[in-house]
């Protein structure tokens, strides 16, 4: 189905929000003006601003995007009196998924633990059979990656591959996203950060020491 209108769906944030200014949506969204002109211009909602006003005022991808009621599932959601009307024989909603935390790792093997931090709606097009979403929690990626994005990983895709992104669980650090380069001639894999504070990571080629967990296939992050 292909979504409404930039001005639909943006008209309809505003009778969500009850902002009436750029300045107002900006402000709910944590972004700068700018970003709602580019926006315009692309025509299009960004996945960031679904995630945000989902989390802040309960409201649903498919409404804002098609229009599609209800407006929000959650209970004691409070909406402007236009936005609430029945849901009945409308589509189901899109699926939420567990957003994973980088750090946690076990004490005594030091390999990365699965610790769920929060959910998200996800749109049916962002999702996969093995889908894992993580929450970046540093800016060692910067700009490509950039701190509290959400990274979706594809936990089929584990075939290390020169120039890609991947996670990889690294002893006693965690989860670690990188870029990651095989150097045959120095027969070591180099794991770069794009951020030029950041250092990279180099270990030896035939037994690096680390696992795969999966390759970034999207990324939900503010302009």
């Amino acid at each position: 189905m292909k979504p409404d209108t930039f001005e639909d769906a943006y008209a309809r944030i505003q009778t969500a929000t009850r902002a009436r200014t750029q300045t107002e949506i900006a402000t709910i969204l944590g972004i700068k003006q700018s970003s709602i002109s580019d926006a315009k211009k692309k025509n299009t909602i960004p996945d960031g601003w679904l995630v945000t006003l989902y989390r802040a005022f309960a409201l649903e991808p498919d409404w804002i995007l098609y229009g599609q009621m209800p407006a929000s599932r959650r209970e004691g959601a409070a909406l402007p009196a236009g936005v609430r009307e029945s849901a009945g024989g409308y589509a189901s909603p899109p699926s939420r998924v567990t957003v994973y935390a980088m750090a946690r790792t076990d004490p005594e093997r030091g390999c990365w633990i699965r610790e769920g931090q929060e959910t998200i709606p996800l749109l049916e097009s962002l999702n996969r059979p093995n889908l894992l979403v993580v929450k970046m929690d540093n800016t060692s990626m910067e700009p490509v990656i950039r701190r509290n994005a959400y990274v979706g990983l594809d936990c089929d895709d584990t075939r290390l591959r020169s120039g890609e992104i991947y996670a990889l669980d690294v002893p006693g650090e965690g989860l670690v996203v990188k870029r990651v380069i095989r150097d045959l001639e120095k027969q070591r894999l180099a794991m770069l950060a794009e951020n030029p504070a950041h250092q990279g990571l180099y270990l030896p080629l035939d037994n690096p020491g680390v696992t795969t967990v999966g390759k970034a296939v999207w990324v939900i992050q503010e302009l």
